[in-house]
């Protein structure tokens, strides 16, 4: 196991410019018990790309994170799913079935869309983050969400919606501590404006608060 710090999780992956096939992710992992509050937002050059980092890294990691006992930080395994879920059986004592059955799922989910063309891909992709979402972020103590998003606009209403008191932009500019005009142009403006492309995701970690 090691600590990831890795643009995996937070950052360009292979340090890609962000273009029109990219997809961008946000993703969230919080338990309270274990005091392990992890979040960000990480870009990814294609659908298939961010479907390797969803089966082989965030699956495995969220896995790890939910059922493991001995996990008091937030650790990214180096094993292939199936290697974490037999570990963690191994060594967890009453370990909830149905949850890890329900884990299984997704991850049976994921391995089957290999083979789906790009749009079809993407069309899977967005319907898995929202069934993982309802399984996984109900409790407010310990949860896990993820979402994903086709373009750099797409963001900017998330954001404005997830903040919360989406009716009174001087709170919403508040916690992002920049003006709602600024996000958009910048959300807007990614794919044209180099700058901008180059810090987009950092932008976006540095200055965006808790989105789940």
């Amino acid at each position: 196991m090691i600590i990831n710090h890795a643009n995996l999780w937070e950052g360009y992956f292979e340090n890609a410019n962000i273009t029109q096939d990219s997809r961008i992710i946000y993703t969230g992992i919080l338990d309270n018990e274990k005091n392990i509050f992890h979040y960000g937002f990480a870009v990814y050059p294609s659908t298939y790309k961010l479907l390797g980092f969803l089966q082989n890294v965030f699956l495995p990691t969220a896995f790890f994170t939910w059922f493991d006992d001995n996990c008091n930080d937030f650790y990214m395994p180096l094993a292939s799913y199936p290697t974490v879920v037999n570990e963690v059986i191994d060594c967890t004592k009453d370990i909830d079935l149905n949850s890890v059955d329900s884990m299984n799922n997704s991850y049976s989910f994921l391995n089957n869309l290999w083979l789906f063309d790009e749009s079809l891909l993407n069309i899977a992709l967005k319907s898995f983050c929202e069934k993982f979402n309802n399984d996984w972020d109900k409790d407010s103590n310990k949860k896990i969400f993820l979402q994903m998003f086709d373009s750099p606009s797409d963001v900017f209403n998330f954001i404005k919606n997830s903040v919360g008191w989406s009716d009174c932009d001087e709170f919403i500019e508040e916690e992002i501590s920049m003006s709602l005009d600024k996000l958009k142009f910048t959300c807007d403006n990614v794919l044209t404006e180099p700058l901008l492309n180059k810090k987009f995701i950092d932008i976006l970690n540095i200055n965006i608060p808790v989105l789940f």
